[in-house]
């Protein structure tokens, strides 16, 4: 769906995402192609942020939209149910693919916030 800036605009439904910031997203890249999980990676070249699109969260989840309290040093946010997230638009140079959609693959949402906290862990380890 195009939103009012002709921008295309997935609502988080049977697809859902987690933003993480440039300190921990070349970390979780490194973690899925290690596994050799493929999922569409939306990279914004303007706030440095990845946004990994999974799977939806098993119903009734109720964790907070950020990963880390606000103080912490990197930053992770997972969408919400019907939030929308914003994919790269012909002619727009803001938003990129790092890794493009394909038939069935997408990564699982927990395995996914899995590797997050794990980067977390190693990128404060090593700070």
């Amino acid at each position: 769906m195009l939103d009012g800036h002709d921008q295309i605009i997935l609502p988080a439904d049977p697809v859902h995402g987690i933003q993480v910031c440039s300190g921990l997203a070349d970390l979780v890249l490194d973690m899925l192609r290690h596994s050799r999980i493929v999922t569409p990676i939306v990279d914004n070249v303007a706030t440095r942020t990845r946004t990994f699109l999974t799977t939806s969260p098993k119903a009734g989840d109720t964790r907070k939209v950020a990963l880390f309290p606000p103080t912490s040093t990197v930053q992770a946010i997972r969408t919400v149910t019907g939030s929308p997230i914003p994919l790269p638009t012909p002619g727009e140079d803001t938003r990129v693919w790092l890794d493009e959609p394909r038939p069935d693959c997408l990564a699982d949402f927990e395995l996914l916030v899995s590797f997050t906290l794990d980067a977390a862990r190693a990128t404060l380890h090593a700070a």
